[in-house]
Order: C-alpha cells, then structure tokens, then sequence
C-alpha cells in the first residue's frame, strides 16, 4: 500500500513538474506567452521547484513524506472551498495549466475536471495524506480513544463527501448541460473583443441569439479579469464559457 501510493504521488509530481518546466521555458523564451498568461518567472521557478521535492521526497520515502502529503490535502481543501472564486484564474494562471487540459475530455463536458480535482485533488490527497499521517494519529486512538477516533472519522467523512460530491455534480451536469448550448457560448466568448469587454466590464448584458431554428438565451457578465457567457437553450438546459481575459488587462494598462 505505502509502495503504490509513493508511486502515484511520484507519477503525480512528475507529469506536473513537466507541465510547470514547460511554462518556464515558454515563459523564458517567448514574451508574449508570459504577457498573455500574466505568469510571474519567480513563481513558476518556485511551483517548479515545489514538485521537484515532491517527486524526490516521495521517490526516496524521505522523512518529510508525511508532511507534503498533509500539505497537499490542506492544499487540496483550501482550494476546493474557494473553488468557484479561484477557478476561472486558476486553470488558466496555474503553472500546470496542461495537466488540467488533458482532464478537459471533449472540451464541453466538466465530468473529467470533476475527477481530477474532487476525486483527485480532495478523495485522493485526503486518503494519501490519512494513510501516510498513521504513525501520529495511530497513538492517539489508544491514548485518548475519542478525540483519537474523531480525528480519524473526520478524513473518512472528508473522502465521502467528495465522493458524494462528485456523483451529485455530474448527475446534475447530465440533467442541465447542453452540448449545443456550450457551443454557442464558446461561439460568444470568442467573439467579444477587448473594446467591448473593457466597454462594458463589471456590468451583465442579456439577448437572445438566433442559430439556424433556434433561439438562445445569453447572458454576459463582463470583466477585464474574468468574463462569463451563459447560454440558455430553449428546454432549459445551459452552456457556459468563462476565463480571464489577460491581453485585455495587459492593453488596458
């Protein structure tokens, strides 16, 4: 067990530092890559740097292995709690931005998303990080047995929660995404250029759009940070396209 959980915190580390050397290079190399992403060198450099102790701590079973693993579930819930502020930066700003694209199965659907970062970032980190915390927990189960045993049902609440979670949200996906829909949103999303987003930034516009025998229901809420497209069709069922919109915010000064 501890063997195979080394190993996928390993394969974890490593394809993330590969996605944040990637950065760094484009970063280095290519100015207007680093404009248009808004990246800070240090702290690519300092992500980098991050998973490259991950990768060793976890290839070696060093003695900081329990700690990271509890640094990445605190890590893990931190970001799970601020998920709907810190997403629409976050995927695009993150240094491991390409793990997260080859998660975006299909481009529409969030279903691989939901796995990576419920399933993966919370369940998986909450277990990694129970199991490899044993050796502190494990006494104080047989020197003070019911603070011993609520700390450890707190974890296992934890991993159900995300798993509970995680079918909730795609059943709901199933029951309200609209293929079509998102597609239309993307369509909007694409064309908004930078006079129109900074024209009208902190505010929301509605309309209705035509596409061939269809009418949509779109709503635009406008930011030089973040911009949102929402589409409605007409059995109710949404889309929706959202990120930063950096080379507005770079020419906006």
């Amino acid at each position: 067990m501890r063997r195979a959980l080394r190993f996928v915190n390993v394969g974890v580390a490593l394809v993330t530092l590969a996605s944040a050397l990637a950065v760094l290079v484009s970063d280095v190399r290519d100015p207007g890559y680093r404009a248009y992403y808004r990246d800070a060198v240090w702290f690519v450099t300092a992500y980098c740097a991050v998973q490259l102790v991950m990768l060793v701590e976890f290839a070696r079973d060093g003695r900081l292995v329990p700690w990271l693993a509890l640094v990445k579930a605190l890590a893990a819930w931190l970001f799970l709690a601020n998920i709907f502020l810190l997403w629409p930066y976050w995927k695009t700003w993150t240094p491991a931005r390409y793990v997260y694209q080859v998660f975006q199965w299909g481009g529409d659907s969030t279903i691989g998303m939901l796995v990576l970062i419920i399933l993966g970032r919370g369940a998986f980190n909450t277990l990694n990080a129970f199991y490899f915390a044993a050796p502190w927990w494990r006494p104080l189960r047989v020197r003070r047995p019911l603070l011993g045993r609520i700390v450890t049902a707190l974890p296992v609440a934890a991993i159900v929660l995300c798993v509970w979670a995680f079918r909730e949200l795609v059943t709901e996906e199933v029951a309200t995404f609209s293929a079509e829909a998102q597609e239309v949103a993307r369509v909007v999303w694409d064309g908004l250029d930078c006079e129109a987003v900074r024209a009208h930034a902190g505010t929301t516009t509605t309309d209705l759009r035509q596409r061939g025998d269809r009418r949509y229901q779109v709503l635009i809420a406008y930011g030089c940070d973040v911009t949102r497209v929402v589409v409605q069709a007409a059995d109710g069922r949404i889309g929706t396209a959202a990120g930063p919109r950096p080379e507005c915010c770079a020419t906006n000064g």
